[in-house]
């Protein structure tokens, strides 16, 4: 066993020298590559993949893609009318740096990006390519697990199985005859476990994202794989996986929750998880089981000045700087392949840095004829919205409708844009429109990017102070699986805990940090005459005012309105404040609620 890791070793070190000495003598930049390649459009039912990699290779990509979808419907409740992905394969590192603007690019192969515009998968397809199986397709199996499994989840999954799951379905493989393979372990997951000790249990149970440093991260996939392996493939434990998550959700100690699911003490769990394989394990393989799948793929040559200007607006959606971009433009400009598109992709860029004069300059220098084109519509609206939103001012209320009217527009030509939705919902939220009509389009904007961190906070807000508990854990708890600072995650528990107080007691023996849902139930124990004020913005910020013990019902809302204004002013929401509890009644939501 120690030979046969001695060997993994040896070769990966050869490849990493060689493949970094391949990246130093070129003399040719990202931009260069990016814009000098050739473009191809690979489309099926339930993917876009654009490429400037040999498109015959990418399209074998594209059949596995629906293929590992149909068998994900074995383990993975999904929803089957997801958004379409679109993946973007490069061909090499090169091309995988500039487009990702990663750092790190010699060591991630690819990485899956939820934004308000939707969900993609970068790819460098030739990343780790003389290690065995497919590492860029394992990378891109992976995360559309993730995808899958946070569209739909009725959990929230502890960090290490959630990793794990994505781990062990990564390794999918197809057969010539449609028959799946899964089971195996990721070679880098195999080296962490032959090099090291599988991750002391009661850590791994208990760690978050965020909580660990990078060796410890890469020990937490691979143990996480290894403990998922044994309780997935494992029939007789698949009760106890279900009640464990379940008792995960109640707040449980995952260490001593895990053990008490499966019926053993946490010794005996221990001792059966330090002997689990981590060379010999099983392979499990089935018929793929087709139901009328379209299977159909087209491929079609993009347009160069097309190809450009996509790459170029990725970039700008997904915080490239704007020195990036110009950088990338000045290039193209000598190959003259600059286009309206392609500057209004920069003004995007621009405005992400608050540099709004500068992206204003560069929309103004577009002609007046492609002024009815989504992506200046888009360009144009983004700039003047996050404009108006960064002063300190009173809004210019005609301004801002025009802003609106341009988003109405926007969502009309593309609906199935998240952004257009989300940035909808933030005018009409600041124009004064009723709660129901602006979370209406919040709404469609989560339905169409659920793990868009900014759509989904607010949204998970709003749920909150129409006290769905239902749809909150839909939103929070996937949710809680994307965020790491701890005050961010304690907030979103104080609210969960507030909607569902008999089934998720206090933690901490009944004591809270911090959090609205704290702030819920502080004001449930003040005295008669009381009452709650609140505004809460887009952002999800929020402030509140309260007041007990005053003379009268109609003095304790004034004096609330008044604590909340206060503050509001001081902490610059966005949103008015209005009465949200008055005595013992929860007012601002849509079904009067008793405060218990």
């Amino acid at each position: 066993m120690n030979h046969s890791a001695n060997k993994i070793s040896r070769k990966i070190l050869r490849v990493i020298f060689s493949t970094s000495l391949l990246f130093a003598i070129s003399s040719c930049t990202s931009s260069e590559k990016l814009i000098n390649s050739n473009w191809f459009e690979i489309e099926t039912e339930h993917f876009r993949i654009v490429t400037n990699d040999n498109p015959k290779r990418v399209q074998k990509l594209a059949e596995d893609l629906e293929k590992f979808r149909i068998f994900s419907r074995k383990y993975i409740n999904f929803s089957p009318d997801q958004q379409k992905l679109t993946i973007y394969a490069l061909a090499d590192q090169l091309s995988f740096a500039g487009v990702s603007g990663s750092e790190n690019s010699r060591r991630v192969i690819g990485r899956f990006e939820n934004t308000s515009h939707g969900s993609f998968a970068l790819l460098n397809l030739k990343g780790n390519q003389y290690l065995p199986g497919n590492p860029a397709r394992q990378t891109l199996f992976h995360e559309y697990t993730h995808f899958l499994t946070y569209g739909r989840s009725q959990y929230n999954f502890p960090y290490w199985f959630s990793e794990g799951v994505a781990e062990v379905f990564s390794t999918v493989s197809f057969d010539k005859k449609d028959n799946f393979s899964v089971g195996g372990i990721p070679l880098d997951r195999a080296i962490s476990l032959y090099g090291n000790r599988e991750m002391p249990l009661k850590e791994l149970l208990r760690a978050v994202p965020g909580s660990l440093s990078d060796r410890d991260t890469e020990a937490l996939y691979a143990s996480g794989w290894m403990l998922s392996h044994w309780l997935i493939f494992n029939a007789e434990l698949n009760d106890g996986l279900s009640k464990f998550l379940q008792a995960y959700n109640r707040g449980e100690d995952p260490v001593n929750a895990l053990p008490a699911a499966l019926g053993m003490t946490f010794d005996e769990l221990e001792s059966i998880y330090q002997k689990l394989p981590k060379a010999d394990f099983n392979y499990y393989k089935g018929p793929l089981v087709y139901e009328q799948e379209n299977f159909s793929i087209s491929t079609r040559p993009l347009d160069n000045l097309e190809a450009v200007a996509e790459i170029a607006h990725y970039m700008a959606i997904t915080d490239q700087t704007s020195e990036v971009l110009r950088d990338y433009i000045s290039y193209a400009e000598k190959k003259a392949l600059v286009s309206p598109e392609l500057m209004s992709a920069l003004a995007i860029a621009e405005a992400k840095e608050e540099n709004y004069s500068s992206a204003r300059e560069i929309l103004g220098k577009i002609e007046d004829k492609y002024q009815a084109e989504t992506w200046y519509l888009e360009a144009a609206a983004m700039v003047a919205l996050y404009d108006a939103l960064a002063k300190e001012k009173e809004i210019n209320v005609p301004e801002f409708k025009k802003i609106r009217d341009r988003y109405v527009e926007l969502v009309n030509a593309e609906d199935d844009v998240p952004a257009y939705w989300h940035e909808l919902a933030i005018t009409m939220q600041v124009l004064g429109y009723p709660r129901p009509k602006y979370v209406n389009m919040l709404q469609q904007a989560y339905l169409r990017a659920p793990r868009d961190i900014n759509i989904a906070w607010w949204y998970a807000h709003e749920l909150y102070l129409n006290r769905d508990a239902e749809m909150f854990s839909r939103v929070s708890q996937p949710l809680l699986m994307q965020i790491t600072r701890p005050e961010s995650r304690e907030h979103l528990e104080s609210m969960r805990r507030d909607l569902n107080r008999e089934a998720l007691p206090f933690t901490d023996n009944g004591e809270e940090k911090n959090g609205l849902g704290k702030l819920m139930k502080d004001y449930q124990f003040l005295s008669e005459n009381k009452a709650l004020a609140m505004a809460l913005d887009y952002r999800g910020a929020f402030v509140v005012g309260y007041i007990d013990n005053s003379a009268s019902q109609t003095e304790a809302n004034q004096q609330a309105l008044q604590a909340c204004e206060e503050q509001r002013e001081q902490l610059q929401v966005k949103d008015r404040c209005e009465l949200y509890a008055e005595g013992e009644t929860i007012i601002r939501s849509p079904n009067k609620n008793q405060i218990h």
